[in-house]
Parts: structure tokens; C-alpha cells; sequence
């Protein structure tokens, strides 16, 4: 047993020392040969702990850039940047609902490199989760586990030897956690160095958000506006920030396009925002539809909006002064009349007594 590990000594194997710094102190303490071979033992375990730290291998760090939160839009682009990847080539697994691809990147001299999944790659995604596993080579700089693609299904081997099967690309369900959990347990066997790390996504189709709307299905309405009067329509969406949306109004009973123009997605806190204005005098009086979408595919979004004619008759405020104006304007006809029948009875008075 080592000295650090050994009880405390007692009896004859206890020395004391002045404590040179106290001298009006004493201590206890084992003796300076059996502190020098409990330091020895110490610095063998350090030395060994440092080594073993040193020879772990070093795996590929990975930032997403997506849609937003987590989350991929199909038709959007997704951008995955990786560091710390020194052991070599770098496979990129992609695994979802009826989906199934792998690429490979080279990272630099530093461990750094990028992989851009491009729109018309994640139109063909199916809503679900998905799931992209970098597999990083290990220390031996080569890859073991790979996959085997089939007709009867994609098999996973060890260095060409099948040791699970995760069934065919159509099979695969809207959650993938089973299939990705199969490839991990087969990079833990014995003399596979493989570094596996899964990165969980979930897929959407593109929407857009109207704010303030009331209504049920087709019949979503916004607020009524009025003409003369500039008009701002504000929403949000599930789309990346490197979109561009369109709107569209047209006229509700002949479809007529009145007007249109295209918007930005910016970034919100919760799901990105997008925000349309048409300066006055805006819109004539009737009723029209918005509609609002990609500018790489169809409409996502529309809503009802009716524009009232604009008052022009001043609205009288209410309150007691407005009531006594109104009495007068039937008191003082009155009255006038009144004096009038007075007057002619007194002149007929005059008139009797002569």
C-alpha cells in the first residue's frame, strides 16, 4: 500500500519537529522519508493522469445554422461548421423520415470545415425528426463503421462486417431515435475508435403567421382599415432569415392583382418575423386578400382584409353641452312662434277696447 494511503502512524513511527515558522508551536508528522516516497507516488499518478488525458481523441465540435431554433424549414439552407477535427476525413450521416444520405468533408489544418445542405436537398425532407451524425475517424485516422446500402435495406457493418440493420430508406419512421441509438452501440465495440456524435433536427413545412387575425380556416380576417390611411400587416414565420417573402392583393371578387412587393424575414425571438406597409392613401373601399409566401415556392399564407370608406362627416362628441345645444334647436323656433301669437293678441286686445 502506498505511504499516502497508509493510516496515520503511531507509537514510535510519530516524530515531532519545532515548526520553524512557529517556534512556539509543535507538530506531529510522519518523517520526511516517508513524505518524499508518498510525493514520488503522487507525481507517478499525475504523470499517468496526463498522459491518459492527452491521448483521448479529439472529436469534431459542431455549430447548426438552421431555420430557427433546432428546427429546418424545408427549402431552406442548412449550414453545419465543425472545429477541433484533427483525426481526418469526416463523415456526415443524415437520417430521417423516408430519408437517408452520407457525405464525407475534409477539414483543414486546423480541424475546421463546412457543410451546406442546400434548398432543393431539404425540399425532399419529410416533416419529422432528423437526425445527422458526424463521425469522426479517432486517433487510427480511419473510419470503421459504415453503412451499406441495399435494396433489401441499409445495413451497418465493422470494417465490413454487418453487425445491425436499421431496414430500408423507406421504412424509416418520423422519429429516428431507435435507428440513430443501433449506429452508437455499434461504434462502442471492441477496437472501433469511432467518435459518433448525433445532432437532432426536426423538420417543418414552410408556414407563414398573420398577427391579429380572427376567423376560422378560410375565413381568417385582419383588422378593418380604412382608405386614405397607410396600411401595415405584420406576421411570423418558420423560414430562415435568408428568405425573401412575397405579398400579393388582390381583389377579392375578381382576383385582380391591385398591388405587390416583396418583404425580408428577420429574426425573432420566438419564430422569425416578416412586416409588409403600403403607404397612403393605401387601399380603395372593398374587400381583398393577402396573400403571403416564398419566393421559392408557393403561397404559405392569406387572410381577408375589407377597407371602409373614410368618414368624412365629423363625429359629434358627447356630453352635457351637446345635449342643451340640441334642446335649443327646437326651443327658440318654439319660443319665436310663441312671442309672435302674443304679440297678435295684444294688438286684437287694443283693437276690442277702441
Amino acid at each position: 500500500m502506498p505511504p499516502f494511503l497508509k493510516k496515520k502512524p503511531t507509537g514510535p513511527e510519530q516524530k515531532s519537529f519545532i515548526n520553524p515558522l512557529h517556534s512556539d508551536q509543535y507538530s506531529t508528522m510522519p518523517c520526511l522519508s516517508e513524505q518524499m516516497k508518498s510525493w514520488k507516488y503522487t507525481a507517478v499518478i499525475v504523470i499517468v493522469l496526463l498522459q491518459f488525458m492527452l491521448i483521448l481523441p479529439a472529436s469534431a465540435t459542431i455549430t447548426a445554422k438552421t431555420s430557427w431554433h433546432e428546427t429546418i424549414t424545408k427549402g431552406d439552407t442548412v449550414t453545419l461548421v465543425g472545429t477541433e477535427s484533427t483525426n481526418g476525413t469526416v463523415a456526415i450521416w443524415v437520417i430521417g423520415r423516408n430519408y437517408f444520405d452520407i457525405k464525407t468533408v475534409n477539414p483543414d489544418k486546423k480541424g475546421n470545415f463546412s457543410f451546406v445542405v442546400k434548398p432543393d436537398e431539404t425540399r425532399k425532407y419529410s416533416s419529422g425528426q432528423y437526425a445527422v451524425l458526424i463521425v469522426d475517424p479517432g486517433q487510427n485516422g480511419a473510419i470503421e463503421i459504415e453503412p451499406l446500402v441495399w435494396d433489401e435495406g441499409i445495413k451497418i457493418a465493422d470494417r465490413g462486417k454487418i453487425v445491425t440493420d436499421i431496414g430500408t430508406e423507406e421504412a424509416l419512421r418520423a422519429v429516428v431515435t431507435p435507428e440513430v441509438n443501433a449506429i452508437l452501440n455499434a461504434a462502442v465495440r471492441p477496437g472501433v475508435d469511432d467518435i459518433i456524435t448525433p445532432y437532432y433536427f426536426y423538420v417543418e413545412e414552410p408556414v407563414v403567421h398573420f398577427d391579429a387575425m380572427s376567423g376560422m380556416g378560410a375565413q381568417l380576417r385582419l383588422p378593418n382599415q380604412t382608405t386614405g390611411e397607410k396600411i401595415v400587416v405584420t406576421g411570423t414565420t418558420n423560414m430562415g432569415v435568408e428568405n425573401q417573402l412575397r405579398v400579393e392583393i388582390r381583389d377579392q371578387t375578381s382576383n385582380a392583382l391591385i398591388t405587390s412587393g416583396n418583404v425580408p424575414v428577420v429574426d425573432g425571438t420566438i419564430l422569425n418575423r416578416w412586416a409588409y406597409e403600403l403607404a397612403a392613401p393605401g387601399l380603395q373601399k372593398g374587400d381583398y386578400f393577402i396573400t403571403v409566401g416564398s419566393l421559392k415556392g408557393s403561397p404559405t399564407g392569406t387572410a381577408l382584409l375589407t377597407i371602409a370608406r373614410q368618414n368624412s362627416q365629423p363625429i359629434p362628441e358627447t356630453g352635457a353641452t351637446h345635449g342643451l345645444d340640441s334642446g335649443f334647436d327646437i326651443f327658440i323656433p318654439l319660443l319665436i312662434s310663441l312671442g309672435a301669437l302674443g304679440i297678435i293678441g295684444v294688438i286684437i286686445m287694443v283693437s276690442i277696447k277702441k
